[in-house]
């Protein structure tokens, strides 16, 4: 006989409502988390899933910052803003897109929820330069991590389990006892 230890509902509510005091305490993007928590869903909610996942979003926030510290050392060079950030996103998704066919990156998907929840993080804490691109990384990337965690303990709390029901001993006279072959 199987049992659900808790209702999926109830874990995913539980652990969504625990997040919240890292967001209004830790200033952990919260969002980030829940892009991930769902993504890891994509892959597998499983440590195969995160150990897929983890590289990906961690390159994906690194390119965040090299995004950020190109723009903030061309823009001024070439005046025009939009055609120097559309030359660096260009070459930088090439970069990524080449870089998913090493099988440890292979999760192309993880590269861009990493870069792109790193530029929500970077714009939200008005970076204006490269040193200040470091604490918006900090933050993004431990916010990403989290979320393929909460997809693993999501079920992890939720999956079945063969229910053992305990017989101390059982009794029986030898000469009740038949052999069949």
């Amino acid at each position: 006989m199987q049992k659900n230890l808790i209702p999926l509902e109830w874990v995913c509510a539980t652990l969504a409502a625990l997040t919240i005091p890292l967001f209004i305490y830790a200033k952990l993007p919260i969002w980030a988390t829940f892009v991930t928590w769902a993504g890891a869903f994509l892959v597998a909610p499983n440590m195969d899933g995160i150990k897929k996942m983890y590289p990906t979003l961690i390159v994906g926030t690194v390119s965040g910052v090299v995004f950020f510290a190109l723009a903030f050392t061309i823009d001024p060079i070439a005046g025009s803003v939009v055609l120097a950030n559309s030359a660096i996103v260009f070459v930088m998704s090439l970069a990524l897109l080449y870089l998913a066919r090493v099988p440890a990156f292979a999760l192309a998907p993880g590269m861009f929820f990493g870069f792109a929840c790193y530029v929500g993080v970077a714009l939200a804490a008005q970076a204006n330069s490269i040193p200040a691109l470091f604490a918006p990384w900090i933050y993004a990337t431990i916010a990403l991590l989290l979320g393929p965690i909460l997809a693993w303990l999501s079920i992890a709390l939720t999956f079945p389990r063969e229910v053992q029901t305990r017989v101390d001993s059982l009794v029986v006279p030898a000469e009740n006892l038949s052999v069949r072959n």
